[in-house]
């Protein structure tokens, strides 16, 4: 929790917790800065895979969580990406090419939906140089190998490109799907 001010988030927390006692909230009271406070997260997590998830993600699969898993648990694999819609059912993400825009871009971005993209590219799950970090799963052990997220340098936006490009250096291969 980075400095929620609305009673119904708190009570959300409250609730959820008291539900499940394999969550709990912690509070990151520090200026805003997504990789520290990811970075702060990974570190006190207790799993054996660290999930990157923007809290305006809205969830419109219910197999999305294992078909992420199902890849991020194999030995090769290193960061697994999401598509992502916009609400007006584009495409908001379908993975990352590095260059484009000048750093870093999405793939198919704005296409429909139900669109097959250049060689039907958004059917298949594939490699890719990185995924965004609003949907993002790795194993912790891979996290922690390449020293997670760039807090100094990328405080707010590329750092999950930097991560994906870190991991892609150790040997493993990044997924979108």
């Amino acid at each position: 929790d980075n400095g929620s001010v609305e009673p119904e988030t708190h009570e959300f927390f409250e609730k959820i917790q008291a539900q499940d006692s394999r969550v709990s909230v912690l509070r990151y009271d520090h200026p805003f800065n997504y990789s520290a406070i990811n970075n702060f997260g990974a570190e006190h997590a207790k799993g054996s895979i660290i999930g990157l998830v923007n809290n305006d993600v809205e969830v419109i699969n219910g197999d999305w969580l294992g078909e992420m898993v199902s890849h991020a648990c194999r030995e090769d694999v290193g960061c697994v990406g999401a598509k992502l819609y916009y609400g007006n059912d584009t495409i908001q993400h379908a993975g990352v090419i590095v260059g484009l825009g000048g750093v870093a871009g999405h793939s198919h971005k704005h296409f429909p939906r139900a669109s097959g993209g250049y060689f039907n590219r958004l059917k298949v799950v594939q490699s890719v140089s990185a995924v965004t970090a609003a949907c993002l799963l790795v194993r912790k052990s891979v996290y922690e190998e390449v020293g997670g997220l760039n807090e100094q340098d990328l405080k707010v936006a590329f750092n999950d490109v930097d991560f994906c490009l870190k991991v892609l250096d150790a040997g493993y291969r990044n997924i979108w799907t």
